[in-house]
């Protein structure tokens, strides 16, 4: 008998999503600096504006950003990208824990409004933006194989 040991990691992977400050940048930077260490190494920071699902899935902000680490998952309203902004400024300082070479240019410049998801990916210490790839949707997509952000009243 084979075990899938990835996806047996990533079903019991904790999700630990920020309560308190919905949206605002300085509760997402403590909800970060306070849950840190619990990620273990990090595999990837995905960034998802989630506008036309926040309409349809009340339980989902308009924009996440998710920190995918070897032992939880961090979930985060309050960092955004796209622009010059103190939303932006705090995702910079969130991933300059992760990869002290990251640069607020590189934040600034992601596409605010847009239906990409961003995906950073740790490649020996250095986040680097890379297309959105299956490993890193296996660890976000649920029991119905679907990411948190799909509209979940589809009928098949």
């Amino acid at each position: 008998m084979s075990i899938d040991l990835h996806n047996e990691a990533k079903n019991k992977m904790r999700i630990i999503k920020q309560e308190e400050g919905d949206g605002v940048t300085r509760a997402s930077l403590k909800f970060f600096k306070d849950h840190f260490k619990e990620l273990g190494k990090v595999k990837y920071v995905i960034l998802y504006y989630a506008e036309d699902e926040w309409v349809l899935n009340p339980d989902l902000m308009h924009q996440y950003v998710i920190i995918i680490g070897e032992n939880c998952q961090l979930w985060m309203s309050g960092l955004a990208w796209g622009y010059y902004g103190e939303g932006p400024y705090g995702l910079f300082e969130v991933m300059q824990m992760i990869d002290l070479k990251i640069s607020y240019e590189e934040i600034v410049s992601l596409g605010w409004e847009t239906d990409d998801v961003y995906m950073f990916e740790n490649v020996n210490g250095r986040l680097l933006l890379k297309s959105f790839n299956e490993s890193a949707r296996s660890f976000l997509c649920g029991v119905d194989n679907r990411l948190p952000w799909e509209n979940r009243f589809i009928s098949s």
